[in-house]
This record gives C-alpha cells, structure tokens and sequence, in this order.
C-alpha cells in the first residue's frame, strides 16, 4: 500500500491507499484501540477490484499524538477533510466497532458523499439503550482510567477476538498507545449513542454483521434490531469469529463484503 500524510492542523493524519486506479473507493476505518493494519486481510481481497483508504484515526496508530481528542464526531470530519484533500466525492465505507460508529457519523454529516456502507460489530447510533447500558457507558472511562494500562490493553484486545492469532494481533496493534492515548479513546466510547432530534435515519444501503462468537451481548439482540427498523438494510453473522470478525474469519467477512460491494457498487 502506498503511504500518505494528512495535515488536520491538531493532528498529522496516516493513511494507505491501494487498489486499480478508476475503481471506486472504499475507507476502512478500524476500531477503537487497533490501527488500519486491522484490515490487511481485506486489503488482499478487496484491492484487486476496489480502491481501498485505510487509516489511522487520530488518537491510533501512527496519528498520535493529536490536539483535540479522538470523538466518532471527530474523527468524521477529519475523514472528510482527507477525502477532500484527495479529491475524493462519493465513497463506500466499511467500519469494525468504533470504526463502524465513526462510518455512520460520516453519514450523518456528508450523505450526499456514502454511497453504501459495511458496518461491522457495532449498533446504531441511534440506539435506545436501557438505564444499565447507558451506565456501564458512563462508568467505562473512570474504571480505565484507575486499571493498569497494560492490564486493560491485554484483556481489552483479547476479548475482542476468538482466535489467539487475531488476539495477538490485537495486542500489537494496541500496544504503542500510552495511558493517556487510551483514556482519550475510553472517554470516546462513552460518545458513540446518541438519539439528538433532527437526526435522520441511515437511508443508504448497508450491511449490518457481527461474528457469532462476539463477546458483546448488546450486538447480536441490536443488529436484529436495527435491520428491521432500515429498509436499506442486510443483516449477517460471521460464523466462528468474535468482535473483530474481519480478522477471525477473514475469508467468510470477505465473501460478504465483496458480495455486498459488487451489489452497490
């Protein structure tokens, strides 16, 4: 992939780019805590047919450090500006987790510039969530923000995936992030519902996923959910793969997301 920087004024954006020149683009925006070396898989797959853009959100990665901290609001408009200092128009999107929460931000705020989108591990934004789910939300920074910082990286990425190879992976892609990088994004976290009036509903085509083993209980009950109340909507599980399903089963993510794609695209 050929290696990028994008000046966002508080924050020097990284990012790769791959793909057959023409084609149509799509942006991998991964989750919370990892970096685009989330979606090598998919860059195989995917490249010989689609322009890919992968990644680093502020606060990940390669775009530390950053001004103003990493929100999913945040990080939709420094997308935006990317897209617009490559000179990008309508593009497709595919997010795992945070990445899917920062997709639909980038949706809600540019329509006219998603032509579909991959949502993956993640529930609406829009999500009526019950008294405790909007507690354990509140109490997620300030229970970060007391744990060793290793500790919470370890079992935080290990819980996120089924197989030990996508956890190490995981791991490593967590690992050069300091306690103040992950109090930013524990703190983002706590960001990602929200039900403002004026908002409109996703009326794009998307693809709502999770793996069948995702240790989230809130995702499978939420993506059911959210698929009946979307007309635009498909809805799939992942088998044999956890949160970061795209890297558990690499090969069936990848034949839903090039069905899906050669569907909208």
């Amino acid at each position: 992939m050929n290696h990028g920087l994008y000046d966002a004024g508080d924050c020097h954006i990284h990012f790769w780019t791959a793909g057959p020149e023409g084609a149509p683009l799509i942006v991998l925006s991964p989750g919370a805590f990892t970096d685009h070396s989330l979606f090598e898989d998919q860059v195989f797959a995917l490249s010989e047919t689609y322009r890919l853009l992968a990644w680093d959100p502020r606060g990940h990665g390669r775009s530390r450090p950053c001004g103003r901290p990493f929100t999913p609001r945040q990080a939709a408009d420094d997308l935006i500006g990317l897209l617009d200092y490559l000179g990008e128009g309508k593009v497709a999107l595919l997010g795992q987790s945070m990445g899917g929460y920062v997709s639909q931000e980038m949706i809600f705020k540019a329509p006219e510039r998603v032509s579909a989108a991959i949502l993956l591990g993640c529930t609406s934004s829009k999500i009526s969530l019950s008294p405790l789910e909007r507690f354990l939300l509140r109490v997620m920074p300030p229970i970060v923000a007391v744990m060793p910082t290793g500790l919470f990286k370890r079992q935080a990425m290990e819980r996120s995936a089924f197989t030990k190879q996508a956890q190490a992976k995981l791991v490593k892609m967590a690992a050069p992030l300091t306690a103040k990088d992950v109090r930013a994004i524990a703190k983002a976290v706590a960001l990602t519902v929200h039900r403002e009036e004026g908002d409109d509903a996703i009326s794009h085509p998307i693809l709502i996923c999770y793996g069948d083993r995702d240790r989230l209980d809130l995702i499978p009950k939420a993506a059911a959910v959210w698929h009946a109340e979307t007309e635009t909507s498909e809805l799939a599980v992942v088998p044999e793969a956890g949160h970061a399903a795209n890297l558990d089963n690499p090969a069936a993510f990848n034949r839903l997301a090039l069905a899906f794609f050669g569907k909208h695209l």
